[in-house]
């Protein structure tokens, strides 16, 4: 761990002008990695804000290159609480490029040499991005963890079940699918369709199945979310009650599942559909693209659907409504549908 010399003097201006240029998820997303930085820094971590807010503008001047080539060492060696496996190739990248995003910032306001944050980008280079990590979800497992689903009791269940099928149906990633609102939810040209917000504040629209759409909105009904189209798709449900009387209730309607909540979530999951395969939230989108490539999905499509850009792709133009269209027509293995309880079998 590598220890900062913070004078007692001077203001610190460079961490919150960097988060002033963001967008409210690229402030959140920022504001962890740099965390982690500071942790590593030795700087004392706060109960309020943010430690670099404490650290002057000057004391920046004074940071060595060496320390930063440690820092991406650190990350190489570093297990992740969360998976407990090696810091994945895409977390390095992007917790690097957040140290770089911030010395530029404090090389913009004085307080950095030019000299060593060119040396920074040109020598002090992550480990390239590769998805290896990311396993996709077969359909077989898909079908699995959705019956998982099914056999969850009442609102639980509905949620869940609801949940894991727009995830099969889009492959949002795991920031787009907590930011879900009830407005968010349309039709347009009798096709049901997910207005999306996505990275860069990009919105896309993407169709779905009819039944996932259906699905999604017996939950919002049952749930009495569809209320409020400003309410989250998605929220928190809780048991109460004990043994027959126990049901599940939904609390605070007004807040979104988080992105840590989906993640737990997909990992129960994962254990009760005793899935062999180590899935994250990222495998939807794995398996989303297999899927519509194995069923014969035109790159533009898929492309659109998964909000994706590609330096191949910016000299084409389309529109993106062409493709609104659901992607599950391209999956050759149908999901099953939700199984529910008769008065007789209760």
């Amino acid at each position: 761990m590598q220890a900062l010399i913070v004078p007692q003097t001077g203001e610190a201006t460079i961490f919150k002008r960097l988060l002033m240029a963001k967008g409210e998820r690229t402030r959140t997303a920022y504001a962890g990695d740099l965390l982690d930085f500071a942790l590593f820094l030795g700087l004392e971590p706060q109960v309020d804000q943010h430690p670099l807010v404490n650290v002057p503008d000057t004391a920046w001047r004074s940071l060595d290159v060496s320390v930063i080539a440690a820092y991406l060492e650190y990350l190489k060696t570093t297990v992740s609480a969360k998976t407990g496996r090696l810091y994945s190739t895409a977390t390095i990248a992007r917790r690097m490029s957040a140290v770089r995003e911030f010395l530029t910032e404090a090389c913009f306001q004085g307080y950095f040499e030019r000299a060593k944050l060119d040396y920074i980008r040109e020598r002090v280079n992550p480990p390239a991005v590769t998805h290896e990590h990311h396993a996709g979800i077969s359909p077989d497992d898909q079908i699995k963890l959705l019956r998982a689903a099914n056999a969850q009791p009442g609102l639980k269940g509905l949620r869940d079940y609801a949940l894991l099928r727009l995830w099969m149906d889009t492959g949002l990633r795991r920031a787009e699918m907590a930011g879900l609102k009830v407005r968010d939810l349309t039709t347009k040209e009798g096709i049901p369709t997910l207005k999306v917000r996505g990275k860069g504040r990009r919105i896309r629209e993407v169709g779905l199945e009819g039944y996932t759409a259906f699905v999604v909105r017996d939950w919002l009904e049952q749930s009495d979310q569809v209320e409020d189209p400003k309410r989250p798709i998605f929220c928190q449900v809780r048991k109460e009650g004990r043994g027959d009387r126990a049901v599940y209730k939904v609390i605070e309607p007004d807040r979104h599942l988080t992105g840590m909540a989906l993640w737990s979530l997909i990992k129960w999951y994962a254990d009760q559909a005793e899935l062999e395969s180590a899935i994250t939230a990222h495998s939807f989108r794995v398996a989303m693209v297999t899927d519509m490539l194995d069923g014969g999905a035109p790159l533009q499509h898929v492309q659109a659907a998964g909000g994706w850009t590609s330096t191949r792709m910016i000299t084409e133009v389309y529109d993106r409504n062409a493709y609104r269209e659901p992607v599950s027509r391209y999956r050759k293995t149908a999901l099953p549908r939700r199984e529910v309880a008769t008065q007789e079998t209760l």
